[in-house]
């Protein structure tokens, strides 16, 4: 094991310096690698290093005719501290990825000088407060700023000139909310999204209207994000092509949106909302559906296993569905997971469990089915999970 050597400060000229994926480096990121004024490139991703950039970030700041670095890459490592001021010096660097460390504190709001951004991702750390200067950033197309601990607020000035911006990632895992957008529901953005992905974050209570202009958007992404409203028409009207959407745990209600259009693969997820009415189905491209956790009443729609014949997933339970369990789930060739749990579903589990070779899951507890457990079950050799508890079999 051992440290970035030093011989590389005294390479002058050096333009591109990648030692990327090297288990074996560790220790703190020479702070004389700042006197490199000509490097474009310095990749120093998934290693073991540690320690402040502060030194590093501020000999390059001093570089007299300005540092020549266009690409930062140190992701994955344990670099710690609060980015300095003197990262605005960077102002022909296009693309900062330091995903994954330990950084803290705030986003410095000289990171509105650093115009030649395209690309940036804070994702996996742990840093605080997002600048308004970060809406300077007008070459900028993607932003990471996933799974940080954000806090305060977002308003029209941190979007102000983000015209190129395509991809928008808040995500968060934890489902703690920290961060609200302030934003007027007015205000139409420059930008075209393609990818958003909002995660505990307050978007709500309504719908967010700054969407209403978006109609290039691919995924969505709006999760925990205190959305207590319909899914407006003028959404549904935007023509989109989904790849995903995913409203989860919300209080979304009306009619499910039934008449989105998908691409092949897409996800659909309107879990933990209050929807009620008949089983919503969607086109025949759409591979996972998650509606656990709504109102939803009725008997499981018959041609379920025709209308959407490509599902992987398939959750819908915690609902008030009724009746059998349909013979059209044994046409779903490529499910893996089936949860139909705590529903009023009756009657015998049918025989049709050789037609799904790949279930890893069944749950299929907490209802009122009854008769024998069907032998053809033991024919799923992919099978891990499998649930039948509180129901009538013998």
């Amino acid at each position: 094991m051992g440290g970035v050597p030093d011989m590389f400060s005294g390479l002058a000229f050096l333009q591109e310096l990648d030692l990327s994926e090297n288990s074996l480096i560790e220790g703190e990121l020479p702070k004389s690698l700042g006197s490199l004024c000509n490097m474009n490139v310095l990749k120093l991703s998934i290693n073991k290093m540690g320690g402040e950039i502060t030194d590093f970030l501020y000999g390059l700041s001093r570089c007299s005719n300005g540092s020549s670095l266009e690409m930062l890459d140190l992701g994955y490592n344990g670099f710690s501290g609060s980015l300095p001021e003197s990262i605005g010096h960077l102002s022909k660097l296009r693309y900062l990825q330091l995903p994954n460390n330990l950084f803290e504190g705030p986003i410095p709001e000289s990171i509105g000088n650093m115009s030649s951004l395209e690309e940036t991702n804070f994702g996996g750390n742990k840093m605080n407060q997002i600048p308004t200067g970060f809406g300077q950033l007008s070459a900028l197309t993607a932003a990471d700023l996933s799974n940080n601990l954000w806090e305060g607020f977002v308003s029209e000035a941190h979007f102000a000139n983000l015209s190129k911006l395509r991809d928008l990632n808040l995500y968060k895992d934890s489902p703690n909310i920290s961060l609200a957008f302030n934003i007027s529901p007015s205000w139409a953005p420059s930008f075209k999204l393609h990818f958003i992905n909002i995660r505990s974050c307050n978007l709500g209570p309504d719908f967010p209207n700054w969407l209403k202009n978006q109609d290039e958007l691919v995924t969505v992404v709006l999760n925990n994000a205190r959305i207590s409203d319909e899914i407006p028409n003028w959404f549904l009207e935007l023509n989109l092509q989904l790849d995903e959407i995913d409203v989860a745990y919300n209080q979304l209600r009306g009619s499910p949106p039934t008449s989105l259009v998908f691409t092949s693969s897409a996800n659909v997820d309107l879990s933990s909302n209050l929807y009620e009415g008949p089983l919503p189905l969607w086109s025949p491209n759409v591979t996972t559906v998650y509606l656990r956790d709504n109102q939803f009443s009725g008997p499981i729609p018959p041609d379920i296993g025709d209308k959407m014949p490509l599902l992987t997933d398939l959750d819908i339970s915690q609902n008030s569905l009724t009746g059998r369990i349909p013979l059209s789930i044994g046409n779903l060739s490529t499910l893996t997971t089936l949860v139909i749990s705590n529903n009023y579903l009756t009657g015998e589990i049918p025989g049709f469990w050789s037609n799904i070779p790949f279930l890893y899951i069944v749950d299929m507890s907490n209802n009122s089915l009854s008769g024998t457990i069907p032998s053809s079950l033991g024919s799923l050799n992919s099978l891990k999970f499998f649930v039948l508890s509180n129901n009538n079999l013998s």
